[in-house]
């Protein structure tokens, strides 16, 4: 770690220093990520430590630039809504459209915060779905080199309704990648980052990693050329990794790709990783809704009225 990080964060201090209400408000952030330098260089190796300490700068100076962007918008907005006001010649209204706006920040966060939460809900639903589908699955799945391909073609053209639970199971696994993706931005646009969130953004990202690893899975299970291939290209890449070829060996069950192999991706699609993601999810939400109940609390307390009411605050 060299002083140019330095220079840069002093940089970005000189520049939020330009507005003082939001310097005010997140110099104790930038204080600690300058005063934890010290303590990455004890704890990692220097390219490490350089790596985490020019994220966290990343991280604040991306924040920061929301945050003081989103301000601007609704400062220039309070000031055209005065100006027009003040040129209908209505001066009792000029004061009062103040009121509704200035709450402006409060009302993004819990639009913000809502919008998770239905995130959450989603992907709860998405992962009951997509374990129900994957029971009735199981009943005719053969985890072999024989007969996965033929059970899984014998699922969709001669079971009942197969192909449509087939169908809903990949969709179901592919709409929770896409979801658990999206609330991740959500939550970082809602300043859901502090310790008060720290419930939900692990939830969140591991229930994201555990999606990816379900489609990763996947990938071996339809036992065709498409999925062999890829698999056989992936697992190399793995074995290029430090330690990596300890890993593949785990992971396949040996050197070869065969009816081992595809029962141990049967073994952690089926039941480690999800039964992880149905966890992880139900712990999301949880933590959402207990979120939810702080905001509530705020409008009961009067420090916040919901969209759309004008009462003067």
């Amino acid at each position: 770690m060299n002083e140019k990080d330095l220079e840069v964060a002093e940089k970005i201090g000189h520049f939020v220093r330009q507005f003082p209400p939001v310097w005010q408000d997140y110099q104790d952030w930038l204080i600690a990520i300058v005063s934890s330098r010290e303590d990455l260089q004890k704890r990692y190796s220097d390219g490490l430590a350089t790596l985490i300490f020019r994220w966290r700068l990343l991280y604040f100076g991306i924040y920061i630039s929301g945050v003081i962007g989103r301000k601007t918008v609704v400062q220039v907005l309070i000031k055209l809504f005065r100006q027009q006001r003040a040129e209908d010649n209505t001066p009792g209204l000029a004061q009062g459209v103040v009121a509704p706006l200035s709450p402006a920040i409060n009302r993004t966060d819990f639009i913000l915060q809502r919008a998770a939460t239905l995130l959450a809900v989603a992907e709860l639903t998405l992962c009951g779905l997509a374990a129900l589908t994957g029971v009735m699955l199981a009943f005719y799945y053969q985890p072999t080199a024989v007969g996965a391909h033929a059970s899984l073609s014998a699922i969709a053209h001669q079971v009942t309704n197969g192909n449509l639970v087939l169908s809903l199971h990949n969709i179901a696994g592919n709409g929770l990648i896409v979801l658990a993706l999206v609330q991740i931005v959500v939550m970082f646009l809602g300043r859901q980052f502090m310790l008060s969130w720290l419930t939900a953004w692990i939830s969140g990202i591991c229930l994201t990693l555990a999606a990816i690893g379900l489609s990763w899975t996947a990938i071996i299970l339809n036992w065709d050329q498409v999925g062999f291939w890829r698999f056989k290209i992936e697992l190399s890449i793995i074995g290029s990794l430090p330690a990596g070829s300890v890993l593949r060996e785990v992971l396949a069950g040996g050197t070869a790709i065969n009816t081992l192999t595809l029962q141990h991706m049967y073994t952690l699609h089926s039941y480690v990783l999800a039964i992880a993601a149905l966890l992880l999810s139900a712990i999301h939400l949880t933590a959402h809704f207990f979120q939810e109940q702080f905001w509530t609390s705020r409008m009961a307390s009067g420090e916040w009225r919901p969209p759309g009411d004008s009462r003067t605050v």
